[in-house]
């Protein structure tokens, strides 16, 4: 199973390169974070992907954030879902969950603790939410793949300046605690299960559209309940493709 994740800041302005993305790569599943779009405001062609089912996951507030999730009709994919139990995590059109068998997939794109302090903090609350959920998750013996932009530096390693940014949301010892958590709860990080190396980065200012410098951050994740670990075949970044400040990731298991 091959399954994308992509911030695509904005899906009716990345629409020509994600269509021919889909096109040649043809992912079993595709999740999207910050469509930034109600489903009525995008065109056909974007509701209709010859081949899948999409379910859109939108804010209340115009232009801003939501999730999708594309997923091929063969699948038997089933329990589609943008209502979580918690509030929080529901809000802002923020997640998308969906049932494989007995494998939950999680999309999520969680919120930038920039600009107010009152973002850091439900950023936090985002964050412990997420460790809520998915205890309760393992509780119903359930395997997990989540995927989307964290928006959190894990290590030095995932960003390109980590000194001079370390007072910066997205890589704040808190955030960073939270995302040591997550691990010791047994996920696993996929990617860092390929390439232990830094300089591998998934998000990249605007003001360098081409990433020639490689100032970037690494914010988008697969991780995998430790039972999926040996069914990972490959954890990919897709730095060549372009049309959003992030640019996609790829997960291939043998679910």
């Amino acid at each position: 199973m091959k399954l994308i994740s992509w911030n695509v800041n904005g899906l009716r302005s990345t629409e020509k390169q994600f269509l021919e993305f889909m096109n040649v790569i043809q992912p079993d599943i595709m999740m999207l974070q910050e469509v930034r779009a109600h489903p009525d405001q995008l065109n056909f062609f974007l509701q209709h992907i010859p081949g899948y089912k999409v379910l859109f996951n939108p804010a209340e507030q115009p232009g801003y954030s939501g999730t999708a999730i594309y997923h091929k009709k063969s699948l038997g994919i089933n329990n589609v879902t943008n209502q979580l139990s918690s509030k929080i995590l529901s809000s802002e059109g923020r997640t998308i969950e969906c049932t494989c068998e007995n494998t939950k997939i999680l999309n999520f794109y969680t919120p930038n603790g920039t600009g107010k302090e009152e973002r850091l903090s439900f950023k936090l609350k985002f964050y412990s939410e997420i460790l809520k959920y998915i205890t309760a998750l393992q509780k119903s013996k359930y395997s997990i793949i989540l995927g989307g932009d964290l928006n959190v530096a894990h290590t030095k390693l995932d960003l390109y300046a980590p000194k001079e940014n370390e007072n910066r949301s997205g890589f704040l010892k808190e955030e960073r605690k939270w995302f040591e958590n997550f691990l010791k709860m047994g996920f696993v990080d996929t990617f860092r299960l390929f390439q232990k190396k830094g300089g591998y980065y998934t998000w990249w200012h605007m003001r360098d559209p081409k990433r020639e410098s490689n100032r970037g951050w690494r914010f988008d994740y697969f991780l995998v309940s430790k039972d999926l670990k040996g069914k990972v075949k490959s954890s990919k970044i897709l730095k060549d493709v372009f049309g959003s400040d992030h640019c996609p990731i790829e997960l291939v298991s043998n679910l």
